[in-house]
């Protein structure tokens, strides 16, 4: 019962939690109930991946005879909680994950977005609302647990907090700026420029092949040109925001090689944690959490979106 009121709270609402239970299973218990099994099995998860050599190997282990390089992703979302006074504020939920994926086959620039490129062999993440110190030792534990010393690749949406932890924890690597964030930068520049219409999509499309065929050397190109020109002051600024931006991350665009090599060049899957598991299960009408709560409930959803529950479960519980 146990297994499955967690379960059931981890991916969906007390409410939905309890009527999935009776609808399904023919237990029925309350909300609080549920809260309650659900905290206590999050203690337990963390307490079992702590304690507990025989879970400890057997993680190991899946980790590493999943065929793939492994790659790390990190990201955050905010959700509404109380502190211990009663006021309500937003606090970020820090994702990270190590998966191991193998190479898929190569791919042009222009292919990026209809490639198949491959799933994860397997996945391990982690979360917590913590500061970013925390979430760097929280790295380090569960790259030990899994027997991980370096990365392969790092994938991050361009937080400075992001690439900070991934020097810290792995030291140089290659890291690499999710595709998407990039040209929703060039996006936003881009309606500065052109307002919406054709124009704008037709210079977006290009900007976007200059990005991924060139990286930052053709996107300097392209925007130092129209910084030649006479242009009125906010398009100017934007101009120079992206190109700032762009710069920062200048070591982050190898998108043509990563393509070529059959690689990751977004970090869609520490998106869709964020999103479809602790997103959508902590940021509900409504929901406003106390921290230690929502971090039980975050570690049930990391543990779901890992292949780690079964492990938790089925030998070791």
């Amino acid at each position: 019962m146990s297994r499955l009121a967690s379960r059931c709270c981890g991916l969906g609402s007390y409410r939905l939690a309890a009527d999935n239970l009776d609808e399904l299973c023919g237990i029925q218990l309350s909300h609080t109930k549920i809260g309650e099994i659900a905290d206590e099995t999050a203690g337990k998860i963390a307490e079992q991946m702590e304690d507990n050599p025989a879970l400890r190997t057997a993680l190991r282990d899946v980790f590493q005879k999943a065929q793939g390089e492994i790659e790390f992703y990190a990201d955050g979302t905010c959700i509404r909680t109380r502190n211990d006074v009663g006021v309500v504020e937003y606090r970020e939920v820090r994702v990270g994950a190590f998966a191991r994926r193998e190479r898929s086959v190569s791919a042009l620039p222009e292919e990026w977005g209809t490639r198949d490129l491959l799933k994860p062999t397997v996945v391990s993440a982690f979360a917590a609302i913590e500061s970013a110190k925390d979430f760097q030792e929280r790295c380090q534990v569960e790259r030990r647990r899994i027997g991980v010393g370096g990365v392969t690749s790092a994938l991050g949406d361009g937080a400075p907090w992001i690439w900070n932890v991934v020097r810290a924890v792995f030291g140089k690597t290659d890291e690499c700026l999710d595709i998407y964030h990039g040209v929703e930068h060039i996006s936003d520049c881009g309606k500065e420029l052109h307002g919406a219409g054709q124009t704008f999509e037709d210079w977006l499309d290009k900007m976007r092949l200059v990005l991924l065929s060139e990286g930052f050397a053709g996107m300097e190109r392209e925007l130092s040109a129209l910084l030649s020109g006479k242009l009125k002051k906010n398009k100017r600024k934007a101009l120079e925001s992206l190109c700032v931006y762009l710069r920062k991350n200048e070591g982050r665009l190898p998108y043509a090689e990563r393509l070529s090599a059959g690689r990751a060049i977004g970090s869609g899957l520490i998106e869709g944690a964020c999103k479809n598991l602790i997103g959508k299960r902590m940021k509900q009408t409504g929901a406003c959490w106390k921290i230690p709560r929502a971090n039980k409930i975050a570690t049930l959803c990391a543990t779901l979106y890992s292949n780690k529950w079964k492990y938790c479960w089925k030998k070791y519980h």
